[in-house]
């Protein structure tokens, strides 16, 4: 399906539509979004995000929420917490008000961050080893 007659590329069938939301430019979104796809922010996002898939909030974009996503990738603006199960990484462009909690951050020269930052491994995956416990060492006699 396409608007207008210019037809200049190909019909997209709605199998094969976009697997990823958009927020675009000019946009303001308030309210809670949730799901399982890919989601890029460019515009304006208040509320609660919360994916089991990745986030990616785009240079200009603005959120103020509380986020939670598998992966988030920041160059806009965030006020609020956000909590990843795999990364979250700041651009150069990033400026983060809240604290960050993953088991991976990656930061780029140039980003803001105010806020805590908290990393913990995930739980064990598949075939990984496991360590022992931790005993208490013997006493000296």
């Amino acid at each position: 399906m396409a608007f207008g007659k210019d037809v200049t590329g190909p019909i997209v069938e709605p199998k094969h539509a976009a697997t990823v939301t958009l927020v675009a430019r000019e946009t303001r979104f308030v309210g809670e979004l949730t799901g399982s796809r890919s989601v890029r922010i460019e515009g304006t996002v208040q509320g609660k995000i919360d994916l089991k898939a990745p986030l990616e909030i785009a240079e200009g974009a603005v959120l103020e929420a509380e986020v939670h996503a598998t992966a988030v990738r920041v160059a806009g603006s965030v006020t609020g917490n956000i909590t990843a199960g795999e990364l979250v990484e700041l651009l150069a462009t990033a400026i983060v008000k809240g604290d960050i909690a993953s088991p991976a951050l990656h930061v780029v020269e140039g980003a803001k961050l105010e806020g805590k930052v908290q990393m913990q491994a995930g739980p064990p995956r598949p075939g990984m080893a496991r360590t022992a416990p931790v005993t208490e060492p013997a006493k000296p006699r």
